[in-house]
């Protein structure tokens, strides 16, 4: 009887066992075939070039920004010290929010969004020729959807600007009171 007992504990443990170890094997995200599928749509997405690319979009822009914000009173070796923090402040975003930190996050985000059925799909996408166009016109479509919302809104800076010199001026009558 005793034999049946010990027999019975270690199906039982190695029933256990499996289960925490199927449950690993599906807690650790990327020994799936799940996470693997979303790797290689990634992939095919670009999505690092992309990333890469938009880092690289985005320096000049700040150092224009910064430019056209340089106070008057600077020296030239004051500008030149900024100069040099907006190019640590951007290898510190790039290194901080480069792929290989963002990509297992971005990873869980598609794959609570999408079965592993849709996630093929999306993959059989990418590989036809309108998938691969899709992928190359990306950074111009972001840039010219970029370019037409900054019109609208530079647009509507003024009336922005009103409204909130409108406010301010409430603001103060109500305090006035």
């Amino acid at each position: 009887m005793n034999r049946w007992k010990l027999a019975v504990k270690v199906l039982i443990a190695g029933c256990i066992f499996i289960l925490v170890a199927g449950g690993l094997a599906e807690a650790n995200p990327s020994t799936s075939a799940r996470y693997e599928s979303v790797e290689e749509l990634f992939r095919l997405m670009r999505f690092e070039e992309n990333l890469a690319y938009s880092f690289a979009q985005i320096r000049p822009m700040l150092f224009e920004q910064f430019q056209q914000g340089i106070p008057e009173d600077l020296n030239p070796e004051q500008i030149k010290i900024m100069e040099k923090y907006i190019g640590k402040l951007m290898d510190l975003m790039e290194e901080e929010m480069g792929w290989a930190k963002i990509k297992d996050d971005f990873i869980q985000v598609y794959m609570s969004i999408y079965t592993e059925e849709e996630i093929q799909e999306l993959i059989k996408f990418y590989q036809t020729p309108v998938g691969q166009k899709t992928v190359a016109q990306t950074p111009v479509l972001t840039q010219k959807t970029m370019e037409i919302t900054q019109k609208y809104l530079m647009a509507t800076l003024p009336k922005v600007q009103a409204l909130a010199e409108e406010m301010q001026a409430e603001i103060e009558a109500a305090s006035a009171m």
